[in-house]
């Protein structure tokens, strides 16, 4: 039954397993990257019926169009236009490592678009990366062969196999799958960080992409999908009461929306501390020994007021 719910939906969006992505609602991160929002699909039996877990996900992709608007993105540059100076060694070092094993797609045969897999750039320029023997260069081949004239002839090529070069204006990126930066990481947080009431309407949204109800191949399996999310009964567990110290000024609190602190609180069982250090990792100069002294002194306080001994 997996197979009959993903087999549409697979079709028309970018699929991992019992993930799909969607480009509507995608945010731009940085360096030329963007989340995709997505959602999570699963059939499961239950008591007497079957059940379909769906819940949001995400990933990130490289932002849509070619792959030489996305190098211009990652190089920080204002448009393409900005590569007509060239790619020095450590831009080509630093494109070649971020887009190796890249899944793109040609664009210059828009009715036979194939996929592959970038293995590295070239060293030379399209215009000086030669095959065949030697007997023609990439942009005078493209220029015969499509009737296509290379606006960027001075850039690399990426390799997708061996002897066959494309050059990087011809494809479209795919799906990012490197480690994001701090950047990166922060505004995927953002991105995906949501109260469950947000939660639910994106899961609801993802049922209308999903669209079960009008799913032929679940028509002629004879299985209908019901769009109204399964309501069971719950319950709200009590707050419970946390106790301190008896010589605490509060000993016994009631935390609030889930939170609390420990100010003029003791702990009610202590933990001695037998032996300890403090490591320094800077250098005096920035960190006099007057400045240790006093985190010391401030920490074995701290400990001795809360009711650990040191």
């Amino acid at each position: 039954m997996g197979t009959i719910i993903s087999h549409e939906i697979s079709i028309n969006h970018p699929t991992i397993r019992n993930l799909f992505y969607t480009s509507q609602g995608a945010r731009p991160l940085f360096g030329g990257i963007e989340a995709w929002p997505g959602y999570y699909q699963l059939v499961r039996p239950t008591r007497g019926k079957m059940m379909i877990n769906i819940d949001s996900s995400a990933t990130t992709f490289y932002e849509g169009g070619p792959l030489i608007q996305m190098i211009a993105k990652i190089l920080r540059l204002r448009s393409p236009d900005d590569l007509r100076r060239g790619l020095s060694e450590r831009d080509h070092k630093k494109i070649e490592k971020i887009i190796k094993n890249l899944r793109i797609s040609d664009n210059h045969i828009p009715e036979n678009r194939r996929k592959f897999k970038i293995e590295k750039l070239t060293q030379s320029s399209a215009s000086n990366t030669m095959f065949n023997r030697n007997k023609i260069n990439v942009t005078t081949y493209f220029q015969k062969e499509y009737n296509r004239r290379l606006l960027y002839p001075f850039l690399p090529c990426v390799v997708v196999g061996k002897n066959y070069y494309l050059p990087i204006e011809v494809c479209d990126g795919q799906r990012y799958i490197q480690k994001l930066n701090e950047i990166q990481t922060a505004e995927m947080y953002k991105f995906t960080c949501q109260p469950p009431s947000t939660r639910a309407n994106k899961i609801q949204a993802g049922l209308n992409i999903l669209d079960y109800r009008n799913n032929e191949y679940l028509k002629q399996f004879g299985m209908a999908v019901s769009n109204n999310m399964t309501v069971v009964n719950a319950r709200i567990l009590p707050t419970p009461t946390i106790q301190y110290h008896p010589t605490s000024r509060e000993n016994r609190i009631e935390p609030k929306h889930g939170v609390w602190d420990l100010k003029n609180k003791r702990v009610a069982t202590g933990a001695t501390l037998g032996s300890w250090s403090v490591l320094a990792f800077s250098n005096e100069r920035e960190l006099p020994n007057q400045a240790i002294k006093h985190f010391l002194r401030e920490l074995i306080t701290t400990c001795n007021d809360m009711g650990m001994v040191s």
